[in-house]
């Protein structure tokens, strides 16, 4: 996030664009940029068209894969009688 609190949308990003008229907001994956709009790929698969940044209402970025934090690995257990299911 900048100094005047704007935020950079990168391709990957998934935002939460506002619908036009009287259509919900949906959900969408940013695949490029052109023109100066945003190429997007809508999560329900319909056909979405050019967006601009004024119609995009937040952006969610990637948090990456967990890191361990330094926590020890579990031990494996053994089934005990208590944990069988009886079916």
């Amino acid at each position: 996030m900048s100094e005047t609190g704007e935020v950079e949308v990168r391709s990957g990003d998934v935002v939460l664009v506002r619908g036009l008229g009287a259509a919900a907001p949906y959900l969408a994956q940013v695949t490029g940029s052109r023109l100066g709009r945003l190429v997007v790929e809508r999560a329900d698969g319909r056909a979405a068209g050019p967006v601009a940044l004024r119609d995009v209402l937040c952006v969610y970025k990637p948090a990456g894969a967990p890191s361990s934090g330094g926590l020890a690995p579990t031990e494996r257990r053994r089934p005990t009688a208590q944990m069988k299911l009886e079916l």
